[in-house]
């Protein structure tokens, strides 16, 4: 009796949802899957657009002054709203099925949901992958819509050859080694409160963390008291990204401050978790991520060990409502008429409401 392909599409889409428990191991490509972790955890909802558009306010017009009794006013308006505009990208995965694998473990319900089992988790393990991948690279170019802008774009090095910390970081560095100032629509070299703030260090030691208190500082800014600030308060996570390494080495200098911490016991803002499995500095969690090792600046091929802080109140994961990790019904195609494909896609991006309060960048010189 043969098997129509109508019931193995049925029989594939019901037991998506019935997988048991998973019985063995994966070689995971990451330690720790951050960026898909923050697309899950920290993630924006936004429906409808060809892009994301926000509005940000870097000036004001200037008409504020003390005055005397009498004295003649000149009111004036300036332009002083600006549009952020960040392109949707779209990523997709996908595992197929063969209807003669299926068939030949028809009477093994437990062998089909392994086979599937394996399918999907390969297709999802090179999604997580490419998420991960691209969330700490610029696009290929300045022109390129294809990939999301990741964390370099918008918390961007001090320009190569530049050595004075403070709202310098201005220049995108991108793949393809170009460079260009004009960031999600707005030119940080125009416009100087669209930069970041970065700071270079040569080590990990106090001098280092110096900077690190001296940017957290500047980057925290707050509304007047008598301003309703007109911002979407978002809460979310502040957390620090680094290589392997450089994790290491600030576990190893708050040993050095003291060699008998205990849980968060507070060593000059700088602790160690109990167990000492993450260090902390300011209170904020260091994570050390795979794709900073041995990182370097596309533009001056140098290896800069950069330490990233990113407020995720300001910079904003977005998903497309209705359109993140849809998985389609299996489907045959013509030219493959004994397969059935699942197919999983989304759209995203990234979007930095605002450069100064989104985070800051300590790196070597390049």
């Amino acid at each position: 009796m043969s098997v129509k392909s109508s019931q193995l599409v049925d029989f594939i889409s019901a037991t998506h949802d019935d997988f048991p428990k998973q019985e063995f191991e994966v070689a995971w490509t990451n330690q720790d899957y951050e960026a898909c972790r923050i697309y899950q955890k920290e993630r924006y909802v936004i429906d409808g657009g060809d892009q994301v558009t926000r509005k940000v306010m870097l000036s004001n017009t200037g008409n504020a002054r003390y005055r005397n009794y009498y004295d003649t006013d000149e009111p004036a308006v300036g332009d002083v709203l600006h549009t952020i505009r960040v392109p949707w990208t779209r990523l997709s995965t996908n595992y197929t099925y063969d209807d003669l694998e299926i068939i030949r473990n028809k009477n093994n319900a437990k062998k089909i949901l392994d086979l599937m089992k394996v399918r999907r988790i390969d297709g999802l393990w090179s999604l997580a992958d490419l998420i991960e991948e691209r969330f700490w690279k610029t696009p290929t170019s300045k022109t390129d819509e294809l990939y999301p802008y990741g964390v370099p774009y918008y918390i961007r090095l001090l320009t190569s050859g530049s050595h004075t910390d403070g709202f310098y970081g201005k220049t995108i560095s991108y793949q393809d080694g170009s460079v260009d100032t004009v960031c999600a629509g707005i030119d940080s070299d125009v416009e100087a409160k669209w930069c970041n703030y970065a700071a270079e260090y040569t080590e990990i030691d106090n001098a280092m963390l110096k900077k690190f208190r001296l940017a957290f500082m500047y980057t925290n800014f707050k509304a007047p008291l008598f301003i309703n600030d007109p911002s979407n308060a978002r809460n979310a996570q502040k957390r620090i990204y680094c290589d392997y390494g450089t994790a290491a080495d600030l576990m190893d200098l708050a040993d050095a401050k003291d060699d008998n911490h205990k849980g968060k016991d507070v060593l000059s803002n700088l602790t160690v978790d109990k167990g000492g499995d993450l260090v902390r500095i300011n209170r904020l969690p260091v994570v050390p991520i795979p794709q900073l090792e041995g990182y370097t600046d596309p533009y001056s091929t140098t290896a800069v060990a950069p330490i990233y802080c990113v407020d995720f109140s300001y910079f904003v994961p977005v998903v497309h409502e209705g359109y993140w990790m849809e998985e389609s019904e299996p489907m045959v195609d013509r030219g493959q008429h004994t397969t059935f494909t699942v197919f999983l896609d989304g759209a995203h991006c990234n979007l930095c409401t605002n450069v100064k309060k989104a985070g800051f960048v300590l790196h070597k010189a390049h």
